[in-house]
């Protein structure tokens, strides 16, 4: 026993002194589609510091830096669209992940301090989450996190086109968003959810439509996620019109509300909410702000669209659809126009009166073209 104690003490100093990392494997959960950095935990390559990525056993991926310091990076080419190398600290992006992205890679470590080796199982996950988002322009987008909350190790990073525009840093207490980057574009239009740190971003237009990414780590790991999506502005809303004391339906373009899904209708009068349906269950219409939508509201509850019944000429105008939920964010805008009772009377008597000269028209046309033809008969058998 003593001897095997001896042994065990040995095996342990030698692998301090040659600077050898006990291999812990960490497994990684992304999202397909979704990108990931797998960190090398180094702050700056030092020279003659090798790096070499490898996924299931086969090289992709090599750093060598020189007496000089002067790092060389090569990457696969057959996968070379897929991986991003920073030559700073040797970690390796992952954009894009696809299946036959998933399995194991392996980095190793090699310089004057020791050698150490990290490994990382990666697993995708299949997702329906929406990357192109379109929306209208001055209505508002939320771009979810896709956390259901937020931990306080938990580190968040917003950026559009690469530019820093929010930040959470929970242990730091730091929950800031940036909004006189860029020309001041953003201003008074950034806004983030505190419990899931999803950013909305209020009054859409061209010039802050593009690609938005988040950034998500933890202290306690050695990656970090990357969601990404693009956000393209649209001119114009869905019209329709109504003859007073009918009804209109507003659709909500979903075949099937999700059970997560909070769906918010609300009417340009006041601004006010007049319709909820709240993670698919509970059903809610409101009177509005003055009390206009009393007893017309109807909420269908499969869909979420909405009925407006005996509609009168003070509910025309703008109407925001709002839907939320992990799975995907929709924002639509309707504008109604309504003709009341008696102008629908006199443009139908106007309409009669237009068809009955014309018919009179028509007729006075075929006689006079009669006259004329039997005029030249009776001058032919004259002669």
């Amino acid at each position: 026993m003593q001897n095997l104690g001896l042994i065990f003490v040995l095996l342990l100093f030698v692998n301090v002194v040659c600077g050898v990392e006990t291999e812990v494997v960490e497994a990684v959960s992304v999202i397909l589609g979704d990108s990931v950095t797998l960190q090398s935990e180094v702050t700056q390559i030092q020279r003659n510091d090798v790096f070499e990525w490898r996924f299931s056993g086969h090289r992709i991926a090599i750093i060598n830096s020189d007496r000089n310091n002067k790092v060389q990076a090569e990457v696969t080419e057959k996968i070379r669209d897929n991986l991003q190398l920073d030559h700073q600290t040797g970690d390796l992006k992952i954009r894009n992940i696809r299946t036959a992205d998933c399995g194991l890679y392996e980095l190793d470590i090699n310089s004057a301090r020791g050698s150490s080796k990290k490994s990382f199982s990666i697993s995708g996950v299949a997702s329906d989450d929406t990357k192109v988002v379109l929306v209208m322009e001055r209505d508002s987008v939320i771009l979810p996190s896709g956390l259901s909350e937020i931990q306080r190790e938990d580190q968040i990073t917003w950026k559009f086109k690469d530019t820093l525009i929010a930040k959470i840093n929970e242990t730091a207490g730091i929950f800031s968003t940036y909004d006189d980057v860029l020309d001041g574009r953003f201003r008074y239009r950034l806004h983030l959810t505190n419990q899931t740190g999803s950013l909305i971003v209020t009054n859409v237009k061209p010039n802050i439509s593009g690609l938005y990414e988040i950034n998500i780590s933890k202290s306690s790991s050695r990656y970090t996620m990357h969601k990404t999506f693009n956000v393209t502005s649209k001119e114009g809303e869905s019209r329709q019109s109504a003859t007073e004391g009918n009804s209109v339906t507003l659709l909500s373009g979903v075949p099937e509300i999700h059970s997560d899904d909070v769906i918010v209708w609300r009417s340009e009068h006041g601004d006010s909410i007049i319709a909820k349906i709240d993670r698919g269950k509970v059903l809610t219409t409101l009177d509005g702000a003055d009390g206009r939508y009393s007893g017309t509201l109807e909420l269908d509850s499969k869909t979420g669209s909405l009925t407006i019944r005996h509609i009168r000429t003070e509910h025309a105008g703008l109407y925001h659809l709002d839907i939320t939920g992990q799975r995907r964010t929709i924002f639509k805008r309707f504008f109604i126009s309504v003709c009341s009772q008696n102008w629908f009377r006199y443009v139908m008597v106007v309409i009669v009166v237009a068809v009955l000269l014309l018919v009179v028209i028509g007729a006075i046309a075929v006689i006079r073209c009669r006259q004329t033809q039997n005029g030249k008969y009776y001058k032919k058998l004259m002669y």
